[in-house]
Order: structure tokens, then C-alpha cells, then sequence
């Protein structure tokens, strides 16, 4: 089991969803692949959340990572994205989906 830090307080201005599909019989390692990569999210610069979550398909892993600024997302993937990608590829059933919402409200602006 994953022990996953305590994760930040605060408002974020993006949340990143990342949608892979597991190859038969290899649910469970991509799971594990995608809280290895939600765990190096939490603990970097402007990551306020980030977990590895069922998808609406039962083959199918969703990690959702909240970010203070879009720049903290930029720096962390120019980082880890490869590395991460290639965590999942021997589980995947085909390349992860990832797509980046800005949070829209009042309180919450974007710094970059």
C-alpha cells in the first residue's frame, strides 16, 4: 500500500485529469503505476491534491491532480511527464488521455 503525504490546503487554478485504460488482466498494476506517479504529483512544487481514482469503465484509472498555478503544472510535467507515461505503458491498453481544466470562480485566479 501507498502512503500518500498530506496533501496542501488552497484553491486551485488547474486540475489535470489523466484517463488510461488498463490491458486485460493488468487493472491492478496500472493502478498501482498511477499512485506512483499521483504520489511524485503531491510532493511537488504548487500541487495541492492528486489521486489515483477508478474510472467510470472498471478497466479504466483516473488521476486527478490540482495545481495553484498552471506554471506549477508546466514545471512539474516538463519534469516528470515522459517518466511518468512510461510508468504506465507496460499496463496500459493504449496512451493515457490528460486534459487540463482551469478552475473558474471568484476566489481563484491564475498567476502566469
Amino acid at each position: 500500500m501507498t502512503t500518500m503525504p498530506e496533501q496542501a490546503a488552497g484553491a486551485a487554478a488547474v486540475v489535470r485529469l489523466t484517463t488510461v485504460r488498463a490491458r486485460p488482466g493488468a487493472y491492478w498494476e496500472l493502478q498501482a503505476a498511477a499512485q506512483a506517479n499521483a504520489a511524485d504529483a503531491v510532493v511537488a512544487t504548487g500541487c495541492l491534491s492528486a489521486e489515483a481514482c477508478q474510472g467510470s469503465a472498471e478497466d479504466e484509472v483516473v488521476v486527478v491532480s490540482r495545481w495553484r498555478t498552471a506554471r506549477d503544472l508546466e514545471a512539474f510535467l516538463a519534469w516528470h511527464e515522459s517518466a511518468a507515461h512510461q510508468g504506465l505503458a507496460p499496463y496500459a491498453a493504449e496512451p493515457p488521455h490528460s486534459q487540463h481544466l482551469r478552475v473558474s470562480g471568484p476566489e481563484v485566479t491564475l498567476s502566469d
